[in-house]
């Protein structure tokens, strides 16, 4: 029981994780791509 019961939790952490660097990454990764034109 408790064992499933980590499992659950920390797979909702990785959830969480993923959300907050895909909304992070989201407004960066158009200016990563900016630079990259400008540097090139």
């Amino acid at each position: 029981m408790s064992h499933h019961e980590d499992f659950k939790d920390s797979s909702s952490k990785r959830h969480l994780f993923a959300a907050l660097t895909a909304l992070i990454a989201a407004p960066l990764l158009p200016m990563l791509m900016g630079w990259l034109t400008v540097l090139s």
